[in-house]
């Protein structure tokens, strides 16, 4: 195992932006449908957190129960240790990663110059992402 590239930390959440859009178009027409075709007015509060919320949810599941997102499997990233992950680390990891996001990515660039090479994420979980390589 090896350390990570940033591009790849990049390039793994871009990938992940496919499975969530289709989990938000998948449950907009659940509601939809429960509406009875009404739609949900923009802006809508509740909507706003319903989605927040299924994108917390697969980012947490993912890394509770396997260690990787989809995306990091595609880009060959595991987190080392996942099985320690309670569900207050997957909450804090996560608000690291929208804070990461919400600074255009200084969250995943500041691996470049720490010390130990990990992210705000690995830094606030106590965990570490890591290369790895399937036969």
């Amino acid at each position: 195992m090896k350390h990570s590239s940033v591009f790849k930390h990049l390039f793994s959440l871009m990938y992940d932006i496919f499975p969530i859009l289709g989990l938000f178009l998948t449950s907009s027409l659940f509601i939809m449908l429960l509406r009875g075709g009404e739609e949900v007015s923009p802006g809508t509060v509740w909507f706003q957190f319903f989605l927040a919320a299924e994108v917390f949810l697969y980012f947490a599941y993912s890394w509770k129960s396997g260690g990787q997102t989809l995306g990091m499997r595609a880009w060959k990233l595991a987190i080392v240790d996942h099985n320690q992950l309670t569900w207050g680390k997957v909450t804090l990891r996560f608000l690291a990663g929208v804070a990461s996001i919400a600074t255009l990515g200084l969250g995943l660039w500041v691996k470049l110059w720490n010390k130990d090479k990990i992210t705000w994420m690995d830094q606030i979980s106590h965990t570490k992402t890591v290369s790895i390589k399937k036969a």
